[in-house]
């Protein structure tokens, strides 16, 4: 009986020792995998991304519609995802007489494009700060430019200044958009000071 014992005591303790063994190298595999990772992310930081100014406009005009007039700075940002933060934009939709100004836009990269800026392409945009001025009777055509977008993006803390015959007729402030998500075509914002809410699904 003793014999027997020792015998499953040793088999207990070499089955536990090799589950022990295996976490121990699993420790150091996502040791190497958080490294690695980390090495990833953050070697961008270190490029010169003014060259990839055209790159940018480019891009923006393909495929948002966008005429870019000028960029202030391109800075690759980590967090929340992998990102170029373009600051200080003035840029213009295109076929309309719409000029659009932002004082940041993150652009979310795809993972291939981190480091290859071949076939650009991004996730979404998210454009933060902005300021549109336009007469009242171009404010069709704004909607209608947000519904026909076909790639993801956010708007956060947009004032619409509207006018008509040069004057002001009325400030929309604080006006954040998505297309896409769960908020999908909602518009939430300021008017007279007060808090609204509108939609532009349905027509």
């Amino acid at each position: 009986n003793k014999k027997m014992i020792i015998k499953i005591y040793k088999r207990v303790h070499s089955k536990y020792l090799k589950l022990f063994n295996f976490f121990f190298f699993l420790r150091y595999v996502f040791l190497i995998f958080l490294i690695t990772t980390s090495v990833f992310l953050t070697t961008p930081k270190f490029f010169n991304y003014e060259e990839k100014k055209e790159i940018i406009k480019k891009y923006l005009d393909d495929y948002y519609n966008l005429e870019v007039k000028s960029i202030n700075k391109i800075e690759y940002k980590i967090f929340p995802f992998p990102n170029l933060s373009v600051q200080n934009l003035n840029f213009k939709i295109k076929d309309t007489s719409i000029n659009f100004q932002s004082n940041n836009i993150n652009i979310f990269l795809v993972l291939k494009n981190i480091y290859n800026y071949k076939d650009f392409k991004a996730g979404k945009i998210l454009f933060k700060q902005n300021k549109i001025s336009l007469d009242f009777d171009e404010s069709k055509n704004l909607i209608n430019y947000f519904k026909r977008l076909k790639y993801k993006f956010d708007i956060q803390n947009l004032n619409l200044y509207l006018l008509k015959e040069g004057n002001s007729l009325i400030n929309i402030k604080n006006i954040n958009f998505s297309n896409h998500g769960y908020r999908k075509y909602n518009i939430e914002g300021k008017v007279f000071d007060k808090r609204f809410e509108a939609s532009l699904k349905n027509n």
